[in-house]
């Protein structure tokens, strides 16, 4: 049946995924990672397409390029070289707002981190001036002036023309603070009210991610922060700088990360409406997936029909930051 939902169990991360299907906001329930760990595989649950069929059948020939978080200088999988292509960006004209890849397109010459680190190094030390620094950097992959870029490998997708560009945006908790009693019930109201986002637009917020915290002789591993992935639209730009300025007046709130859309863009529709947001306890034993994890997705539908929403109505769902239970939103009709 051409609309019935599916889910898959891949590990694209939720831009990449959404760009190699074609997936629109208002088909999507969400996704949610199927471990409590940084790059485990997720579970995506949306109502199905005869297009989403094709474009699943037909295999990636060509590598990814991994959803990047920006964060705190020398945080995160890459850290320092986010900065640095950051500001090569800005003095090279790439923008104020730089995007980090669009996930799913074939790899642009993603640089080595390593080998960023051991150019700067022989920078500073004064082994090569700054002439020979800008060559080598352009033979490693970044972007310098009047250098041709890269021939891309060819990635094969059926998604159709580029729509509204794809957003995520960092969501809560405030930088280096967290509290248990502020979860997705507490932020994605505020968000929703701020940023003026209606369910119809969005695909499912979800933890970008983790670290090890410990007390006394235990330690615990808990999701990092949370993301939210929507399809923009003009009237949402201003109002996400005004989110973050009010999450971090200082500035360091990090931008959100941008990719193209997909499909064509749909007519505005209505006001998110109430927000509702609720939690179950998570299935731990669910966690251990095999094959298609068809257990935990199984799990998904029946508290989503508990609640009788559909994917317009749906902003997603994700886990708390320890694991232990599974917040839902959606538009309370």
């Amino acid at each position: 049946m051409a609309n019935a939902l599916i889910e898959e169990v891949t590990s694209l991360d939720p831009m990449s995924y959404i760009r190699r299907v074609g997936l629109r906001p208002e088909d999507t329930y969400g996704f949610i990672p199927t471990r409590l760990e940084e790059g485990a595989a997720t579970l995506y649950l949306y109502r199905n397409r005869p297009e989403y069929e094709r474009a699943r059948s037909v295999p990636v020939t060509g590598p990814t390029v991994p959803m990047q978080a920006p964060g705190d200088p020398g945080g995160g999988m890459f850290g320092g070289l986010i900065e640095e292509a950051q500001e090569l960006q800005r003095a090279y004209g790439g923008g104020e707002s730089p995007s980090l890849g669009a996930p799913g397109d074939p790899m642009p010459a993603m640089p080595d981190p390593e080998r960023l680190v051991e150019l700067a190094k022989l920078r500073s030390s004064g082994a090569i001036d700054d002439a020979e620094y800008m060559r080598l950097l352009g033979e490693a992959g970044v972007p310098v002036p009047g250098a041709a870029p890269p021939a891309q490998p060819e990635v094969r997708t059926d998604t159709g023309g580029d729509g509204p560009a794809i957003v995520a945006q960092r969501m809560y908790p405030a930088l280096r603070a967290r509290s248990s009693l502020q979860q997705l019930d507490s932020f994605l109201p505020a968000y929703c009210q701020t940023v003026g986002l209606r369910p119809e637009d969005v695909y499912g917020v979800f933890p970008w991610g983790s670290r090890t915290s410990s007390g006394g002789d235990s330690s615990s591993t808990e999701w990092d922060d949370y993301w939210i992935v929507y399809r923009d639209r003009p009237e949402y730009t201003a109002a996400r700088d005004a989110y973050a300025s009010h999450m971090d007046d200082s500035g360091r709130w990090p931008p959100p990360v941008m990719a193209p859309g997909v499909g064509e863009a749909s007519e505005a529709g209505g006001s998110a409406g109430q927000v509702e947001v609720a939690d179950d306890l998570w299935p731990r034993s669910m966690l251990v997936i095999k094959q298609t994890g068809g257990q935990l997705a199984d799990w998904l539908k029946t508290k989503i029909a508990e609640r009788r929403y559909e994917p317009e109505d749906s902003f997603g769902f994700c886990p708390n930051f320890p694991g232990a239970s599974i917040y839902f939103a959606w538009r309370k009709r």
